[in-house]
């Protein structure tokens, strides 16, 4: 219980578990204040003064990778499990749809999924999101942004900060 591991669904449909890649998966630590702690173990700030300045913003850092792990955080403690989409384009020679997570509504009758992405940033594209749409549209309950700006729901995408997550 360290780490959650989240694994590539091939397919996001009915039961991610059976189109789950076990080639493919991203691992997030268990803890996120554990995250910080342990990613800056090295340097010779204080715990205190780490956190100080990760909340004052004087620290560079990834802050997606603290917002995605805070996110795969709450998705488990909440008895999910883990699934990310990914889709490489021979075309473009990359991946072209990167979705963060993928829950479903657990409904054994009227069975749908929601994309989520997670961004750090006040500015952010949501093309994977349009693109995953137009693919799964008939699968799609809704589709969620988790990012630092105030709710919204807009397009059919429900926007808001982590803390309302």
């Amino acid at each position: 219980m360290i780490c959650n591991l989240c694994y590539k669904c091939n397919d996001p449909n009915i039961g991610h578990a059976l189109n789950r890649n076990d080639s493919y998966v991203k691992c997030y630590m268990g803890d996120t204040g554990l995250l910080v702690s342990h990613a800056f173990s090295e340097n010779e700030i204080t715990k205190e003064q780490l956190y100080k300045q990760i909340m004052d913003g004087k620290l560079a850092l990834n802050q997606g990778m603290l917002y995605e792990n805070a996110v795969a955080q709450i998705i488990t403690a909440s008895g999910r499990k883990l699934y990310f989409y990914t889709r490489y384009s021979e075309q473009k020679h990359r991946n072209d749809i990167e979705i963060d997570f993928i829950i479903s509504n657990e409904s054994k009758t009227k069975f749908k999924i929601s994309p989520i992405e997670v961004k750090s940033s006040k500015n952010y594209t949501t093309s994977s999101l349009f693109a995953f749409r137009e693919i799964f549209k008939n699968r799609i309950e809704r589709q969620i942004i988790v990012h630092p700006k105030n709710y919204s729901n807009e397009n059919g995408i429900i926007s808001l900060p982590i803390c309302y997550f």
